[in-house]
């Protein structure tokens, strides 16, 4: 981002990699919340290695979404999730729908970051139309 972009920018941009719309994300610099009216960020980001930090909204009412599950050998299978879903929630779903034994043959991706058990997938910033790379291993 160049150090002239706002706020709503930014916001933009993050929209455009992650598909969460900008109404949902916060972003915050040294604990300090950025609003959107904000015109510029170069009073933040001119300094080296500076990091925002960015918080997502909940969907209300934990509404159900379409993700996509992508695979080289499949074609990419649309499945319906919770964001407060667990990532092994979701492993197990697409293990037994596409028919693989056990589960831990499968590694979840998200933005080249690999997916770990435990973790509800909103933390891995899941919302409608994701597309989730899977990787089957053979046994």
């Amino acid at each position: 981002m160049p150090i002239t972009a706002s706020v709503l920018q930014v916001k933009h941009r993050i929209k455009e990699i992650t598909k969460i719309e900008e109404n949902r994300q916060q972003l915050f610099y040294n604990l300090v919340t950025l609003k959107d009216d904000t015109e510029q960020l170069d009073y933040v980001l001119w300094q080296p290695h500076t990091n925002l930090e960015l918080s997502v909204y909940p969907l209300s009412e934990n509404r159900r979404f379409v993700i996509v599950a992508k695979s080289q050998n499949r074609e990419d299978d649309p499945i319906i999730v919770k964001e407060t879903q667990s990532v092994d929630h979701l492993r197990n779903k697409i293990a037994r729908r596409w028919g693989i034994s056990p589960p831990t043959n499968i590694t979840l991706l998200r933005l080249g970051h690999q997916m770990e058990d435990g973790y509800p997938l909103s933390d891995y910033l899941i919302c409608k139309g994701v597309e989730i790379d899977v990787l089957v291993h053979n046994a």
